[in-house]
């Protein structure tokens, strides 16, 4: 792998103005080709840059030139496909490699079209479901795709970049659960701009009358299209957003000529029934077996993340995340969709505008609304122009008014 955007000296430079101490230097050793690193200030280690912020690196050992030393060296998210050679015959470098994750990618080499991969990775009754919910989305939604990758000027850049925060706030919210990128945002929006006009990275938006409604974040390494994040807006979850997101980011891949398409981290959503190989991200811990202080160092640290990935599998890092998002004091506002309600349908026809009182969904304070009224879509086949919501001021309740359908929704009471 010769083109990796995590290798580049601009990729350090941003991420060393993120991260570091304003001193901190990117520093290359000749005998470790593929990766910069920075030196730890408390022990004699040397941390790829990036740290956990990457989509993986490919390095070569040159055993010539290899010096020795007391240090060690740590290179996370190292993926097993990217079959980095292991070190052999070298007397003062050896490498420990500690499984993390579990990741999945697919062979696009194969496919000719996005009609070809649906067919190979979907049954009948899969292709089925995915036929009837991209025309539900199309037929109720104006729905756009555009892929940024080479080009997207400053204006589109920050109205789209901003949505793609607050749809990953308000998921990670609903989860009750932290997530690190939302933290450190300010590097995110600077690099990915970057990345984007040096065709680093793509980033698919679907739009719903101009509005951004889901994003998919890929990173470009020669061949590779790594799926980065994928975050949509929940609202629109009948209509299979996630999904469709997905599969015009492998149309993308396949009409630019990608070979790989990496799912990346993780086991959720329909990864494994796409893909074709699982395989790991590692830690390479590589230290010189010739120094007692560096193997002790490098042993430790190898045992430190063999026990990680352990509580990993017994899934007990949710529970960290948990009570890290509780003790963050980030419990989020209270979400008056998660309330109960009851349904009832009606024929439109019967509807009655006396004492109602038509809602604006763009309201905030009915955007809890949103979700009910796109279920209704999802069945009744409206488009959203042809559907209008109502309230009851004596009752309270919500009528949702189609062409032909009604939905009331009733706050239920109290307990």
């Amino acid at each position: 792998m010769t083109n990796n955007p995590y290798n580049t000296d601009k990729f350090a430079e941003l991420w060393i103005k993120h991260f570091m101490d304003p001193s901190t230097e990117a520093k290359r050793f000749d005998y470790i080709d593929g990766v910069n690193f920075y030196k730890s200030k408390r022990f004699p280690l040397y941390v790829n840059v990036g740290r956990n912020l990457t989509k993986g690196f490919y390095y070569t050992i040159n055993g010539d030139k290899v010096k020795g030393g007391h240090h060690v060296f740590l290179i996370r998210d190292v993926p097993t496909y990217f079959n980095v050679p292991e070190i052999k015959g070298v007397k003062k470098l050896k490498a420990i490699r500690a499984r993390q994750y579990n990741g999945y990618l697919t062979y696009l080499d194969k496919y000719s079209s996005l009609e070809d991969f649906i067919l190979d990775k979907y049954n009948s009754s899969g292709r089925n479901v995915l036929r009837r919910r991209t025309k539900g989305l199309e037929g109720s939604f104006d729905i756009k795709h555009e892929a940024y990758y080479g080009a997207i000027d400053q204006d589109t850049y920050d109205i789209v970049i901003d949505k793609f925060h607050e749809l990953l706030v308000k998921r990670f919210t609903d989860k009750k659960t932290e997530y690190h990128i939302l933290d450190k945002w300010d590097y995110f929006k600077e690099l990915i701009h970057h990345m984007i006009l040096h065709k680093e990275a793509v980033l698919l938006v679907t739009y719903e009358n101009n509005n951004p409604i889901g994003m998919y974040l890929s990173i470009c390494m020669d061949k590779v299209v790594s799926g980065a994040i994928p975050v949509f807006d929940t609202d629109y979850y009948k209509f299979g957003l996630g999904t469709t997101l997905t599969n015009k980011m492998i149309e993308w891949s396949i009409e630019n000529d990608m070979e790989i398409f990496d799912s990346s981290k993780g086991d959720y959503g329909e990864k494994a029934k796409i893909s074709d190989l699982k395989y790991a991200f590692e830690y390479h811990i590589l230290y010189n077996p010739k120094s007692i202080f560096s193997a002790l160092m490098a042993f430790g640290m190898g045992s430190f993340f063999k026990f990680k990935q352990y509580l990993r599998e017994k899934e007990l890092h949710s529970v960290y995340h948990n009570l890290k998002f509780k003790l963050g004091g980030k419990k989020g506002k209270a979400n008056p969709g998660a309330a109960k309600f009851e349904y009832v349908n009606h024929d439109a026809s019967n509807f009655e505008e006396g004492g109602m009182a038509q809602i604006d969904l763009e309201n905030k304070n009915y955007a809890f609304l949103k979700k009910m009224v796109f279920d209704f879509l999802y069945k009744s086949r409206d488009h959203v122009r042809e559907v209008a919501v109502f309230k009851n001021e004596d009752t309270g309740h919500f009528f949702v008014v189609g062409k032909a359908k009604m939905l009331e929704i009733i706050p239920a009471a109290n307990d």
